[in-house]
């Protein structure tokens, strides 16, 4: 079942976090397909992913980004350059407690066709934040523990630099029939929250400022 998949780490200059998530992860998957990206980090970042490489040199490969893509656009980059039918998104800020999820998070997506991500699924307004399910609320997948339907995804718009990086492809998703199956992934995965992003921020820039400012007045 797992040779469908391809398990995706990204790196920007947390390696400690990034070493726990590789290591707590490959206590339960050892044989997995997994795919580590650097995001341009700039420091030992590219030495311990080499490192954990040789942790299974045939089930793992390095991908090292000369700038940092942002986490939207290196999702993006991970799905177009994986072959395997699903891709499984691990943030650098998670540490697995558990095992089985993998499986179960796979035999989700094959249930049906139109089934396209699986994970923690809540709703977000337009501008990507979260907000109680309703009409006009968009179901959203949080990406730090997501598996995806790759063919899928390359057919719908991209992930890309915002706070919520899938949101417009979810919608298109959404509108399109492909469902977003929910998944208690903190059932097996403890995640620390804004990892990278307590550190290092966002990096949005001012539109991300303004979307903010714009959401808080309802706007």
């Amino acid at each position: 079942m797992l040779d469908a998949l391809t398990a995706v780490i990204i790196n920007f200059r947390t390696p400690d976090l990034t070493e726990r998530a590789v290591r707590t992860f490959r206590k339960f998957y050892p044989d997995a397909q997994l795919m580590l990206i650097d995001n341009g980090s700039g420091d030992e970042s590219a030495t311990l992913l080499r490192d954990l490489r040789m942790m299974n040199t045939d089930r793992t490969s390095v991908v090292l980004n000369e700038k940092n893509l942002h986490h939207g656009p290196a999702m993006d980059q991970a799905l177009r350059l994986c072959q395997s039918k699903f891709v499984f998104f691990l943030d650098s800020d998670c540490e697995v407690k558990s095992g089985g999820f993998l499986e179960a998070m796979v035999a989700l997506a094959e249930a049906g066709e139109t089934n396209y991500a699986v994970g923690k699924r809540i709703f977000m307004n337009d501008r990507g934040f979260d907000v109680e399910s309703r009409p006009g609320a968009h179901p959203y997948i949080r990406p730090i523990c997501m598996l995806v339907r790759r063919a899928t995804y390359v057919a719908l718009p991209p992930f890309e630099r915002h706070g919520a990086p899938c949101l417009a492809n979810f919608i298109a998703a959404d509108r399109a029939g492909f469902a977003l199956v929910h998944f208690p992934v903190e059932d097996y995965v403890q995640h620390e929250g804004r990892g990278t992003a307590t550190r290092h921020g966002y990096g949005l820039g001012l539109r991300g400022r303004i979307n903010h400012l714009l959401n808080r007045l309802r706007l």
